[in-house]
């Protein structure tokens, strides 16, 4: 059973019965469906429990496929999740920050990693002078 669609249904007070209701979809239809993997629903079914949801169609199949993660670091190109670090000793520091920030959970994606190059290129003055109070200049 996607266990997933019927939290969701609970969560939104939305029955089955209302989704075949607002869909025109059969009844039937939907209970084969929903104790079948996603992966096998029809387009008919996706957009029948997505109509009821009030969500589009692309954003419920996100919500409800689970997405494995994936850290890429690429040494050769020098990319972390895509994006290129052209300054080999600011990629090496961001490398170390993500790796083991991962490792404590942390997943992060490409804006993440985009915001952090941007940091370590033209650091905020505020963040830098706090750092600076904190720690001294001789720790730099």
């Amino acid at each position: 059973m996607s266990a997933t669609i019927v939290k969701l249904l609970k969560s939104k007070n939305i029955s089955v019965a209302k989704v075949a209701e607002a869909s025109n979809v059969p009844l039937s239809t939907l209970r084969n469906s929903i104790v079948k993997p996603i992966e096998t629903w029809s387009i008919r079914v996706l957009n029948a429990f997505a109509i009821a949801l009030k969500e589009k169609p692309g954003d419920l199949l996100n919500m409800l496929e689970t997405q494995p993660y994936i850290l890429d670091i690429n040494d050769e190109t020098q990319t972390i999740q895509g994006v290129f670090i052209a300054n080999k000793e600011i990629y090496q520091q961001i490398r170390t920050v993500v790796e083991v920030n991962h490792l404590e959970g942390w997943n992060p994606t490409e804006s993440d990693i985009q915001e952090l190059f941007d940091e370590a290129i033209q650091p905020d003055p505020v963040v830098a002078e706090r750092f600076e109070e904190i720690w001294g200049k001789d720790n730099e």
